[in-house]
C-alpha cells in the first residue's frame, strides 16, 4: 500500500472516530436510553478518543506496542459488554438500528449500535497494527528478505552486499 493511500486512511481513521466520539454526547437522554450514565457516555467518548488519537499518531510515528495492545483490549471490553445486546436484538423477530426502534424498555437497539461501533474500532485498531509491523516512521514499506540476512550469517569471512 502506498504512503498516500494509508496516510488518506489514517486522516478518514480520525474523522470517523472523532465523529463517533461526538455522536456520544447524546447517550445520556432518559427518553431513548435506560438509565444512562455520564461515566458510560465519557467511556465511549474516551475510547473513541483513543483510536482517533491513534490514527493520528500513526500519521507521523509507530504507534508504541503498549498502546495498540491498550485500545485491543478496550474494543473486547466494549464487544464483550455490547454483545448480549445484538444478540437479543438479532434474536428478537425485529432486528433495528434506527434511532426511532430506540426507547428505555429496548436497550438493545443501543447495545447493538455499540457493538457495531465497537466492532468498527476494532477493524480500525488491527489496520494499525498492520501498519505498526508493515510501515516505518517515514510511511515507507520496510524491506526485510530472509535470504539475504542468511546469506550474511553464513559466512562471517565473506564479504556479502546487499543491493
Amino acid at each position: 500500500m502506498s504512503k498516500i493511500i494509508v496516510t488518506v486512511v489514517n486522516f478518514f481513521g480520525i474523522l470517523l472516530f472523532v465523529f463517533f466520539a461526538y455522536l456520544q454526547h447524546d447517550d445520556n437522554n432518559s427518553e431513548i436510553y435506560a438509565n444512562p450514565k455520564l461515566l458510560d457516555v465519557w467511556m465511549w467518548i474516551a475510547f473513541y478518543g483513543l483510536v482517533a488519537l491513534l490514527f493520528g499518531l500513526t500519521i507521523w510515528w509507530r504507534v508504541p506496542r503498549l498502546l495498540c495492545l491498550v485500545a485491543f483490549c478496550f474494543c473486547a471490553y466494549k464487544l464483550s459488554i455490547t454483545a448480549p445486546g445484538f444478540v437479543t436484538n438479532l434474536t428478537s423477530g425485529h432486528f433495528t438500528l434506527t434511532k426511532a426502534g430506540m426507547s428505555p424498555d429496548r436497550s438493545e437497539v443501543e447495545l447493538t449500535r455499540e457493538f457495531f461501533g465497537a466492532l468498527i474500532a476494532l477493524a480500525g485498531v488491527s489496520f494499525l497494527w498492520w501498519q505498526r509491523n508493515k510501515v516505518s516512521l517515514k510511511g515507507q514499506h520496510k524491506y526485510i528478505n530472509s535470504q539475504k540476512e542468511l546469506s550474511i550469517n553464513r559466512n562471517p569471512r565473506q564479504k556479502t552486499k546487499l543491493k
